[in-house]
């Protein structure tokens, strides 16, 4: 019975070849799109999913009026961070940033070029990257402390310990290796080689005047919220 309905089958095809191959290759491009739609989905769905508790962490955004239309920008003020963490207790962490920048990070001979960014110390514990060497808890508590990937630190090191080897950043100002962090992986919100410590960089003039000035807007603020409290 079935081998009849298969002979059936055959002979139409063979008999309606142009209606046949438009339905087949219709059908084909129909499983196609949906299979890329869905990997697509799926990509996008499993950014920043390997970094425990992500579920807690948050972007915090500022909405302004111009001229009666709402916008929304990632940039806020430093005095923001602070009055977060006083003010809200669901707020466990807040970590200013600034970036992405790029620097040159010299080691004796050796000069690299990578992308980094500038964030506070809390930074390392809202978003929990796997660490290889040292505290997240401490990481980029010192002014003077950088935080590389795996691929920067073998690249200056080689095999070398770097934790607490100093490297020289745009021939100015050396910094000291207080963590090694996985290669950040292409499903991250986030690409960088390394992190400076943003007190450093709140040494500078016009950032030391806007980390009281409510309405310089520059700044990226992300926090974490206490367990429960999403």
């Amino acid at each position: 019975m079935v081998r009849n309905y298969f002979k059936t089958a055959w002979r139409s095809l063979i008999r309606n070849k142009v209606y046949s191959l438009l339905n087949v290759l219709g059908l084909a491009t129909g499983m196609a799109v949906a299979l890329l739609i869905g990997l697509w989905v799926y990509d996008q769905y499993s950014y920043d999913r390997f970094l425990p508790n992500y579920q807690q962490a948050y972007q915090v955004r500022f909405n302004y009026n111009n001229n009666g239309n709402i916008h929304t920008q990632s940039e806020v003020c430093l005095p923001l961070a602070e009055a977060l963490k006083n003010d809200i207790p669901e707020v466990a962490y807040a970590a200013p940033a600034f970036g992405p920048v790029t620097n040159t990070l010299g080691l004796g001979d050796k000069k690299l070029n990578p992308q980094g960014m500038i964030a506070g110390e809390d930074f390392l514990k809202i978003f929990q990257f796997p660490l290889l060497k040292g505290n997240a808890a401490t990481a980029l508590k010192d002014r003077y402390s950088i935080v590389l990937t795996q691929s920067t630190a073998k690249a200056l090191f080689g095999d070398t310990d770097p934790i607490n080897k100093t490297i020289r950043i745009d021939n100015f100002e050396d910094r000291h290796v207080t963590a090694i962090i996985k290669d950040i992986p292409r499903n991250s919100s986030f690409q960088f080689d390394y992190i400076t410590a943003f007190s450093a960089f709140a040494s500078d003039g016009w950032v030391k005047a806007a980390t009281t000035n409510w309405s310089h807007n520059f700044f990226q603020l992300y926090v974490a919220l206490q367990p429960n409290a999403s």
